[in-house]
């Protein structure tokens, strides 16, 4: 296809050649179709048109339109749609041409260092620890300047966001979701293996109840190994910030020292969450968080959340000890102590099927909207409400640029003449120093300088030159 005929759209179609996500001699035949009919068409509505085609998704459209052409295609991963950015990097949907499944897929910042031996021995580690809780990083890499992990998809939706919605949750759901994810810790822990970073953000719960822990193995990223780093310092205290509310004390003394007993600490944080609505340490900078995790006790359970069975209070305090000898043996034992609070629902194989809510997960209609909370957890706690932040005020306008008379001074105040001293000794303390701006106090200065002013001391000092040199002369 020759560029002249594609008017409007020339830039366009030349950045979808550059962003590799279109084979080119299927790109200028579908266009060369769609400019037959619209000769004079703009670039978004040919990507309209592509979108309508299923050839562009509307995330690879806006990007195109913005003028951004590269990072679409890294391996054999197309980035389809953007998920959210989290403490590391940008989380995306993409899509495997090599086996046709859908992956979530990270980018990292390109300040990131990277080692993809280090990353690649990581991954490997994973493949004797399978367990369907566990959703590890599956391939790393590094295409067009950018590093990436990778992650198979999972439908769901994250733990703080559903207790965002609902509000805290009935003991026997906590212990069916706690019990979840202490079975995928144990078995990870057998192999060695420990998440690092457990928090709501990280755990997925699908809509039948399946929960998913998600990022483990980034934790093991951060840690040391031979010497080597495998992200920045930047990310990594990022990450490490990010956590710092279910963080256990030793690993926010040092974030490479992960232990089974740090997850268990995490863990029983999640569980504070879920049964109060809160974490055991909301309020305060990153640096009092730090501390209180080490020095102080959370708001009890029994205040927050009365009618949580004792059994169920003395669980999560025991995993929440601040010395990690006096948790749990082993995270198997805790899975048999969460396992009689668990059996308590219908049965973890035996979960009703929930609907599945669209892509922007808000119903269709309002008894969808009923229909799909009805099929929720049971009897969940009134959603909470938080009053809209009132808007950003604008700043200030400047007004009008100052004139010559504000400048010297107008008025009753301006012609009004200096206060004098009260006496003598006043006058003449004001005589030896004055102050200037800022604060500072100027020494005084001589008589000449203070009657004649620089410009007179300089000619008197020039004349007197000349002088002595006329009578040097005179004289010699």
């Amino acid at each position: 296809m020759v560029t002249t005929e594609l008017g409007a759209c020339e830039w366009f179609v030349w950045d979808l050649r550059r962003s590799n996500l279109i084979d080119r001699g299927r790109l200028d035949q579908i266009v060369g179709e769609f400019l037959q009919k619209n000769p004079r068409a703009e670039p978004p509505a040919l990507a309209e048109y592509l979108i309508a085609q299923g050839i562009l998704t509307p995330f690879q459209s806006e990007r195109l339109l913005q003028g951004k052409t590269q990072g679409f295609v890294l391996g054999p991963f197309t980035l389809m749609d953007a998920l959210g950015s989290g403490s590391m990097g940008t989380v995306y949907t993409a899509h495997n041409k090599t086996d046709n499944q859908w992956y979530a897929v990270k980018v990292l910042p390109r300040r990131s260092m990277w080692n993809v031996r280090i990353a690649r021995r990581k991954v490997r580690s994973f493949e004797q620890c399978k367990h369907p809780t566990v959703v590890p990083f599956v391939d790393v890499g590094t295409a067009g300047g950018m590093h990436y992990l990778v992650w198979p998809f999972i439908e769901g939706e994250t733990l703080d966001k559903f207790m965002l919605r609902e509000g805290k949750l009935p003991a026997d759901i906590v212990g069916q979701i706690a019990m979840q994810i202490a079975e995928g810790l144990e078995v990870c822990h057998q192999h060695a293996l420990f998440h690092g970073l457990l928090k709501p953000s990280n755990i997925m719960v699908a809509a039948d109840r399946s929960v998913y822990i998600l990022d483990f193995g980034i934790g093991c990223l951060l840690a040391e190994t031979e010497g080597e780093s495998l992200v920045d310092t930047m990310s990594t205290a990022n990450s490490v910030t990010s956590g710092l509310d279910c963080s256990s004390p030793e690993s926010i003394m040092d974030p490479t020292n992960l232990t089974p007993t740090g997850d268990q600490y995490s863990l029983g944080c999640v569980m504070y969450y879920m049964l109060t609505g809160q974490y055991p340490f909301p309020d305060g900078s990153a640096a009092e968080k730090m501390m209180a995790h080490q020095f102080k006790q959370p708001q009890s359970l029994a205040e927050l959340a009365p009618d949580t069975p004792v059994e169920l209070i003395t669980i999560v305090e025991r995993l929440m000890q601040k010395k990690a000898q006096e948790r749990f043996t082993s995270v198997g034992e805790i899975v048999e102590e969460l396992r009689p609070f668990a059996r308590k629902q219908s049965g973890l194989h035996a979960r009703p099927q929930l609907k599945q809510q669209p892509a922007n997960n808000r119903p269709e209609s309002a008894a969808a909207q009923a229909e799909a909370k009805q099929a929720k957890w049971p009897a969940p706690a009134p959603p909470k409400t938080t009053a809209p932040s009132a808007p950003t005020p604008r700043p200030p306008v400047m007004g009008s640029l100052p004139t010559r008379n504000s400048l010297r001074g107008t008025g009753q105040a301006a012609a009004m003449p200096a206060p004098k001293p009260e006496n003598a000794q006043a006058q003449a303390s004001q005589s030896t120093q004055r102050a200037v701006p800022g604060g500072v106090w100027e020494e005084p200065k001589s008589f000449w300088e203070g009657s004649m002013g620089p410009l007179g001391v300089i000619v008197t000092a020039l004349t007197a030159c000349v002088i002595g040199y006329l009578a040097f002369k005179l004289f010699s």
